[in-house]
């Protein structure tokens, strides 16, 4: 060999072999009291708990190991068959570490060696752990004091405590810069807000406060790092932010996701992970209306091929979804179609067309169903009480059966076998494009439209339709005064 050559290898073998230079990663774990003869290493993402690696026990320990890197994270130790636990960190730059602890309290006897973050996360959660503890104590002292003094000092008390955190919280970012615990006091302090400003009458902006801490939420959030994704953290806040911090409606809720979706752009994996949750979450959102940020996000980051890590399948699902989910949104008109009508006479589909623009009534229900479709029938027998109620209040029921040439028979014993008492339609070649033009990929589906034949409640269930039209009258009402 090549004296160079040998001087180099001489020189990797000793890169390598430095602290901290380990590639990989390996985890020892011991457990004094657990007589288990497997654990298993698992990750935390949002609510839900992964697998990631199964050991046995080997010469007293199960050791954790393998030749590439672990995704930054929370991480967990479980232990069959009780499936009890205990959690660690771990960081792109510290994956070799040893944890020991013993039963039956593991958090209480966990130490963990090789890992500064660990040891800084574990003192921290011990201090936090301590402080909440003493402030439960005050709390629960100050509702039962009747002396007004003690109260008084019970409460200074109880804020030297937040004083005493804050103080604490500050000088851990202070003197441990890029660490997993710095960032997550960054990420999840509160921002301090100063006194609101007084108005030009002398009076005080009541929104001030609520605006302030809004718009300084995510002022210490890291979203050049990774490591929150394989956390709780992460999902917790985006949804206290968009639920609970912003008003329902689809241009706020568009914004302020499309913002978040933003500065997930600065890392890859946060972005990765960001994207398809809030897709995802406005797809078959819990307030109604909130659909078109599904569709928003769609346009921007998946139609225009950003999102350039989904499949051709799935990117053509999510952009069709979008395309006919726009014709159906709140506020906009009902698609006009001219679908075959059932004629109970003849007891047959005819030629003639009919479209929800030809029904005269105050509301009228779009009902999409399915030929032996269960969950259609279920809604059927909901609906049947309804409109006999409310077919003389000025509401009638234009239903479109997804039904096609070849299961025409089989719509018309589903009609004779609910004695279905409204308007029956089909578009059996599909002419009118009907289910297209109406989002009917799931069945059954309800809207609901005005006279004029505008949607104003989409995807919703037969008990919430009273209210929604109770609502709606008290409104328009309101409105024509």
């Amino acid at each position: 060999m090549k004296l160079s050559v040998f001087i180099f290898s001489l020189f990797q073998i000793l890169l390598f072999s430095l602290p901290g230079m380990a590639q990989g990663h390996k985890i020892d774990v011991t457990i004094d009291g657990y007589t288990g003869e497997k654990v298993y290493l698992g990750y935390r993402r949002a609510e839900k708990v992964y697998s990631k690696d199964t050991v046995a026990l080997t010469n007293g320990k199960y050791i954790f190991e393998g030749p590439e890197a672990l995704p930054p994270g929370i991480y967990l130790i479980l232990m069959p068959p009780d499936n009890k636990f205990f959690e660690f960190v771990v960081t792109k730059s510290e994956q070799h570490f040893s944890v020991t602890t013993k039963a039956p309290d593991f958090y209480q006897n966990l130490k963990i060696k090789g890992s500064k973050d660990n040891q800084l996360l574990l003192e921290y959660q011990k201090f936090m752990s301590d402080q909440v503890a003493e402030s439960k104590k005050l709390q629960e002292a100050i509702t039962t004091e009747t002396d007004e003094k003690n109260k008084a000092k019970l409460q200074k008390q109880l804020e030297d405590i937040s004083k005493t955190v804050r103080e604490r919280q500050n000088k851990y970012v202070k003197d441990n810069p890029g660490t997993y615990t710095a960032k997550l006091i960054g990420a999840f302090q509160d921002p301090e807000i100063p006194e609101p400003p007084k108005k030009a009458d002398g009076s005080i902006d009541s929104t001030f406060q609520f605006r302030y801490y809004r718009s300084h939420f995510w002022d210490g959030f890291d979203f050049s790092d990774e490591i929150f994704v394989n956390t709780p953290y992460l999902k917790e806040k985006t949804d206290r932010y968009l639920d609970k911090m912003t008003l329902q409606s689809p241009d706020s809720v568009g914004a302020a996701a499309e913002w978040l979706v933003e500065k997930s752009r600065a890392n890859i994996d946060v972005f990765k992970y960001l994207l398809p949750y809030l897709l995802n979450k406005y797809y078959t959102p819990e307030i109604m209306g909130l659909d078109a940020v599904f569709i928003r996000l769609s346009d921007k980051y998946y139609k225009s091929g950003i999102a350039d890590w989904v499949s051709p399948e799935n990117l053509k699902k999510i952009t069709d979804d979008a395309y006919m989910n726009k014709s159906v949104l709140i506020g906009n008109q009902a698609p006009d179609v001219k679908v075959q009508r059932y004629d109970p006479v003849q007891d047959k589909f005819t030629d003639e067309l009919i479209s929800p623009y030809d029904v005269k009534a105050e509301y009228t229900i779009i009902f999409l169903w399915k030929p032996n479709c269960g969950h259609c029938k279920h809604m059927t027998e909901e609906l049947i009480p309804f409109y006999e109620e409310w077919k003389n209040k000025g509401v009638e029921i234009f239903s479109i059966s997804s039904a096609n040439h070849t299961e025409l028979e089989d719509a018309v014993k589903n009609i004779h076998e609910k004695k279905m008492p409204w308007i029956i339609t089909a578009d059996p070649y599909t002419r009118a494009r009907a289910l297209q033009l109406f989002y009917g990929t799931s069945l059954p589906k309800l809207y609901l439209l005005d006279k004029n034949k505008k949607i104003i409640a989409n995807r919703v269930g037969v008990k919430q339709l009273p209210e929604i039209i109770g609502n709606h009258k008290r409104v328009t009402a309101g409105a024509n005064r």
